[in-house]
């Protein structure tokens, strides 16, 4: 996303269930957090392309190089010595005229002397040269550009944490993926960028927290082009709004508070009406050749289909990690479900390792995400012990060794 100053060094298939091409999560696993906060009731689920613009800037900064000794020690002499005339550095470091002259010549090439208006013949130290002086080292002004973000909505520039890697930003025109039905919906301003955007973050004494270094100075915009961030929005009751990029290990209350100030947009989505929750899930399951569910609406909201125990398994109809979780569909989401206890207790056992095969993960991690899981499907936390257990009878050599090396 970043180039950085030249010299410098820079700054697995979803389950069905939602559009997940674009994101690290798909929309039911955004549905599982936040059915982990008791005191949300959440309502409908938007998967969205999020506004924004990427602006190309141009900015300077200082890199420090060796000093040449002759460079340095002229350099020295008018800001320390107070020798303001090839004359007399001549005469006081004992060096030829002509040396001299090449060696102010390249110093004010490079900013560091500059001639006096009134005359010529006087030289004057830059603020650089003041600088090189004192650090001991010769600092050239460079040019460096880089991307920067943006709201479309707002123009706040987007935190540190949307320029990783492993954060998708989307170009204006690329083909939006999945299924049709589960598309990432654009959401559209029509504020034009305003370039002063680029000087105000500019400015600010954190910039760097907005990935502008605060060695760049002088930034000012080269082109921009519209973008997106994918994201998920689950609205929720009293006007809720919960967000979900890869931007963020759970919630990501930096788009959350960009919808705190596009009002109109989850407005907007709260105003849309399609068929009834009721009918499109009847719909679904005769579908999905589950009608034998019983279907019921939850005192949360929550729909929830009710299914046999022997309908979940490795060889079953449905896996177990789809047990308690989401199904969604024109904004709505369903809970795959079944009254025995058991059942639930071996569908987190399982998901359980398959969460300790992620990159990276520690040991308190994985039992955070494991009680997660039990009490979204309602089953006391297992221990580790019984993990191991579990994956030495039913799971893979690979799981049982991911466990072992978390001990």
């Amino acid at each position: 996303m970043t180039r950085p100053p030249a010299g410098t060094a820079p700054a697995s298939t979803a389950p069905a269930g939602g559009a997940g091409d674009w994101l690290l999560f798909p929309a039911f696993r955004a549905l599982e957090l936040t059915m982990a906060m008791p005191e949300i009731r959440p309502l409908r689920i938007f998967s969205v392309r999020w506004p924004l613009w990427q602006v190309e800037v141009q900015a300077t900064f200082e890199d420090s190089q060796p000093f040449d000794v002759v460079d340095h020690y002229l350099l020295r002499g008018v800001v320390e010595g107070r020798l303001h005339r090839e004359d007399e550095l001549a005469r006081f470091f004992g060096l030829s005229g002509s040396l001299v002259a090449r060696g102010i010549e390249h110093l004010v090439h490079i900013g560091h002397l500059q001639r006096d208006g009134r005359d010529a013949r006087v030289l004057r130290p830059t603020d650089l040269g003041g600088a090189s002086v004192r650090d001991g080292v010769r600092y050239v002004l460079k040019e460096s550009r880089q991307l920067l973000l943006f709201d479309a909505f707002t123009h706040r520039p987007f935190p540190r944490a949307y320029y990783d890697g492993s954060v998708r930003i989307v170009a204006a025109g690329e083909r939006n993926p999945g299924d049709s039905r589960n598309r990432f919906r654009p959401l559209t301003s029509l504020r034009s960028f305003e370039f002063d955007a680029v000087r105000a973050v500019g400015a600010r004494p954190d910039r760097d927290r907005f990935n502008v270094p605060r060695r760049l100075r002088n930034l000012h915009p080269v082109s921009n082009a519209a973008a997106w961030l994918p994201a998920h929005l689950v609205l929720a009751d009293g006007a809720t709004v919960l967000a979900f990029t890869q931007a963020a290990q759970d919630r990501d209350r930096f788009v959350e508070e960009l919808c705190g100030h596009a009002p109109q947009v989850v407005h907007a989505l709260a105003d849309e009406r399609g068929a009834e929750p009721r009918q499109i899930w009847v719909e679904w399951l005769r579908a999905a050749g589950l009608g034998q569910a019983v279907l019921t609406n939850l005192p949360n909201g929550v729909w929830r289909a009710t299914l046999p125990a022997q309908m979940f398994g490795p060889t079953a109809r449905q896996p177990y990690y789809r047990l308690g979780s989401f199904q969604v569909k024109d904004t709505y989401f369903l809970q795959l479900w079944c009254d025995d206890e058991r059942t639930r207790a071996t569908a987190v056992r399982s998901r359980a390792l398959a969460i300790s095969r992620r990159y990276g993960l520690g040991r308190a991690e994985l039992e955070d995400s494991v009680a997660t899981v039990a009490n979204l499907l309602e089953v006391l936390v297992p221990t580790f012990d019984e993990l191991l257990e579990y994956a030495a009878e039913s799971g893979t050599p690979a799981q049982l060794r991911a466990l072992e090396a978390l001990r």
